[in-house]
């Protein structure tokens, strides 16, 4: 017991530690994390000397970037200014978090899903055996069609309740649980009057859990975790999908972060184990300021994010002319002709090499970003007076949002 309250302690500390430098760097950062790059000049850029050295950059130094990561490659490169490999050296040290040793395979029998997410539950269900001593009922918040509750519940032998906005979700998720102890639930946490978490009555033992919970869910289960006593586990994403325009941290204190800036959280992380998804990021970026030059060619001001407004984002893959036209015809106006496209296009990939280039730093910064959102959560807990872990739960090339709050409450 004395060993295992020695190293809780120690995991603690680091947490706590790790927790004020992220906070101090994006504070340090701020004006970098505020500053987009559509414009130029970019003024943090040029304040800190880095706008030659950004712009001059070639398109195979992007693309070695991308590869070897873009702290690592600013760290490599000579020609970097002192002050860009400073902050490089800072993130990389920053960015190393435990990692767990999890099942490199899953069950051949779970065919009917998806093979990265496959490899993302089996790693879920070591840590529910691994770290959480006892377990008395397992709640999945965002539960999908079910894949993870289902089989939580029937490898610890424990009743389940999946919780699940998308009705249609929900009846698939019943379909596949067959005679599993699990029920899942068609509700919203965000619902007005008394949401679905605040319903639930203190449990010992209860397991709060999301894989993938989007925005301010995450903050949402943390403190329904707090407020009931239960054990937590969370692995967050999209945490620029908030309503409100800002986060405040909820272990108190700075920075609070505007929406926009908490999407540079949701940067997929620029490695080669995923160089398709990475394309296909890059690309998108690609035609949706093509989008927004289509925009502007007919006097039409649109905010960047706000391009694609009401238009399904699978369209982006289908060419401009296709997401010209949609986007186009929601707002009622005539689609874009051959010509316009063209220019669009030619004006869209000379202004995305300038901002690609100059948002290297604001990228290199989404992984620091994502990590303080998990230790702020995370020391939030500890104040609670939960033994927490914050860690990377599976490889990247597994899924890039990969960070693990684990939080068991102290045994009774």
């Amino acid at each position: 017991m004395a060993t295992r309250s020695k190293r809780a302690s120690s995991v603690t500390s680091d947490i706590v530690q790790q927790h004020v430098l992220a906070r101090d760097l994006l504070a340090e950062t701020r004006d970098l994390l505020l500053g987009r790059t559509d414009t130029l000049p970019v003024a943090w850029a040029d304040v800190r000397g880095w706008s030659g050295y950004l712009l001059g950059l070639s398109e195979d130094a992007l693309a070695s970037a991308d590869g070897l990561g873009i702290g690592k490659w600013f760290l490599a490169d000579p020609r970097c200014p002192a002050s860009l490999r400073d902050l490089a050296r800072r993130v990389e040290a920053l960015c190393v978090l435990p990692r767990w040793e999890v099942p490199t395979a899953a069950p051949p029998d779970w065919h009917l899903t998806a093979a990265r997410k496959r490899l993302q539950i089996a790693a879920v269900l070591h840590v529910l055996h691994a770290f959480y001593p006892r377990i008395s009922q397992l709640v999945d918040v965002g539960a999908g069609r079910g894949q993870l509750t289902t089989r939580a519940a029937r490898a610890l032998s424990v009743p389940a309740l999946g919780l699940e906005r998308d009705r249609e979700r929900v009846v698939v998720a019943r379909l596949l649980a067959g005679d599993a102890p699990v029920e899942f639930v068609n509700a919203d946490v965000f619902a007005a009057g008394k949401p679905p978490l605040a319903q639930l009555q203190p449990l010992p033992h209860r397991l709060l859990m999301a894989l993938h919970g989007c925005g301010e869910l995450g903050d949402a289960l943390v403190r329904a975790a707090v407020g009931l006593s239960s054990h937590v586990l969370l692995l967050a994403c999209c945490p620029q999908k908030i309503r409100g325009h800002e986060r405040r941290p909820l272990s108190g204190g700075e920075p609070t972060l505007p929406k926009e800036v908490l999407g540079l959280g949701n940067v997929l992380s620029r490695t080669a184990g995923i160089e398709g998804s990475l394309a296909s990021a890059l690309a998108t970026k690609e035609a949706r300021l093509a989008l927004r030059c289509l925009f502007e060619a007919r006097g039409i001001a649109v905010p960047a994010g706000e391009e694609m407004r009401g238009v399904n984002r699978r369209k982006v893959h289908a060419g401009l002319a296709v997401l010209a036209a949609a986007a186009f015809q929601g707002r009622g106006l005539v689609a874009p002709c051959e010509s316009e496209l063209d220019a669009a296009a030619v004006r869209a990939h000379g202004a995305y090499l300038a901002q690609r280039r100059l948002s290297l730093p604001r990228s290199m910064l989404g992984r620091v970003l994502e990590i303080f959102l998990a230790l702020d959560r995370a020391v939030f807990l500890l104040a609670a007076g939960y033994e927490v872990q914050v860690v990377e739960l599976f490889p990247v090339e597994v899924s890039p949002r990969n960070i693990a709050v684990l939080g068991r409450t102290a045994d009774p």
